[in-house]
Parts: C-alpha cells; structure tokens; sequence
C-alpha cells in the first residue's frame, strides 16, 4: 500500500534509492534527503510493504504568489499507476493559494502537465556540468 506523507522525519536518506535514472548527475540520497527538507513543500510516495519512498515532487515558495516546482520523480517500476498524478495533484492542493506555479520540463512531459491546467511556456535554464 502507498502512503503520501508530508513529514521529512518519516523518512531518512536510505530511503531514497533508485531516483535519477538518466540524470548527467544525479542527486545523492544524502543530496536528495536535503532538497526534501529545504523545500518549502513535498509529498512523498512510500510503499509500507517495501519500506521504501517510490516517488516525490517537491516546491520552492515565497508562500505568498509564486511556487516552483523543480522535480517530480516516481521510480521505474512504480510508473504508469498514477502516482506521478496523485502526487502532482497532492502538491496543487499545497499550493493552492498561490496564484503563479512554474515548472520546467522536458517537451515530452508537457502533455502530462496540461491534464492539470498548466500551459506551454518559454524559460531559461543554466547547467554547470554542460558544456
């Protein structure tokens, strides 16, 4: 059964395996667990059976008009069941009093935003591993 908990305490680092499949570089658990904790919001998605976080999104705010959220992840096999959904809609309703919510993501992904009322838009980015 998955459970959807808001509490950084519940969890620790070793509980974060497995993400950032495919990142140029990816977080470590230690890395991961920080960004949890230092973002003004998450969700996280925990399988009670395996004892282990499955999937995430987390948001940066001024708790006043913007949010941005930077990364919603679900691991490989926990995929296509709804989680990323359930998850995306878990932080809507975090954020609902904020007016402007932002995020980035790759072309592929923009249909699955706009199911819940996000539209396309330009922005900019800088990665210091690219070249």
């Amino acid at each position: 059964m998955i459970e959807y908990i808001t509490n950084i305490e519940e969890i620790d680092s070793n509980d974060l395996k497995g993400f950032f499949v495919g990142w140029k570089k990816p977080l470590t658990s230690e890395e991961h667990y920080k960004t949890l904790k230092n973002s003004d919001y998450f969700v996280i998605g925990y399988d009670n059976k395996k004892s282990k976080v499955v999937g995430f999104i987390n948001a940066l705010s001024d708790k006043v008009n913007f949010a941005f959220i930077p990364m919603l992840e679900v691991l490989p096999e926990y995929q296509s069941k709804g989680m990323g959904s359930k998850l995306f809609e878990m932080m809507l309703e975090l954020l609902q009093n904020i007016d402007c919510i932002d995020l980035t993501c790759d072309t592929h992904m923009q249909e699955f935003y706009e199911k819940f009322g996000m539209m396309k838009s330009q922005g900019m980015i800088k990665r210091k591993y690219i070249k």
